[in-house]
């Protein structure tokens, strides 16, 4: 009911059983003006009800504004973890992203961890796409690469109790400039599909998937699709 001009309410959308997420990454809030939030739907028999507005807390190491960040420009769930991307995000330099977990107990959700990148930097737009199954969530990083090259990486995290680690840092081994790798992004089990949607195998553009397969502790890519 608070959505206002603006907003973009349904920037990104998830679901899994009878719970919806969505993002309404230029939401306005008290902490300034597109900081962002993502509304959680829950549905009992042909009713949906809002839940939860979740917004971005201050976390340690975080700057005092959150203005811009656009927090809710991707999101996914998995059971009862919710992890948002916002990209806009200036903990490692301006632009350089984080993603947020979120846990629910009975019907409250809190906010778990704050992602980084363990070598973000400015204009990595860390968080522009973000996947999750069970214990592993994926973050697309379509910005890295020096002097705005756009080649792009994904970063593996994985939970062991409540702690979140970075497990794998993943980039095309043809990666090249204005790749956009980690556009978007999907896991399933153990295994990833990371897009590259500007590379230009077949052409300028033309745009290609990378799939990953995990063995123990280790993402190994399987094949490159075109």
């Amino acid at each position: 009911d608070d959505v206002a001009q603006y907003d973009f309410f349904g920037s990104s959308i998830a679901i899994q059983g009878n719970t919806i997420v969505i993002g309404s990454s230029y939401k306005n809030t008290y902490r300034g003006n597109y900081t962002g939030g993502a509304y959680v739907f829950v549905r009992s028999g042909t009713t949906w009800t809002l839940q939860q507005l979740l917004i971005a807390s201050v976390g340690e190491g975080a700057e005092s504004s959150y203005q811009g960040d656009s927090f809710g420009r991707s999101v996914a769930i998995s059971g009862d973890t919710i992890v948002i991307g916002a990209f806009g995000d200036d903990d490692k330099g301006e632009s350089s992203g984080s993603a947020y977990v979120f846990v629910r107990s009975g019907t409250t959700w809190s906010e778990q961890k704050k992602l980084v990148a363990g070598d973000g930097a400015q204009n990595d737009n860390f968080g522009g796409s973000v996947a999750i199954d069970g214990e592993t969530i994926v973050v697309g990083a379509l910005g890295v690469g020096d002097n705005y090259s756009y080649i792009g990486a994904a970063y593996v995290f994985f939970r062991s109790g409540t702690t979140w680690s970075q497990q794998k840092k993943l980039t095309a081994i043809d990666g090249a400039h204005r790749d956009n790798f980690g556009a978007s992004l999907a896991i399933y089990g153990n295994t990833i599909v990371v897009s590259a949607t500007g590379d230009s195998d077949n052409g300028p553009y033309s745009g290609s998937v990378h799939v990953y397969i995990r063995l123990g502790t280790t993402w190994l890519l399987q094949q490159k699709i075109t």
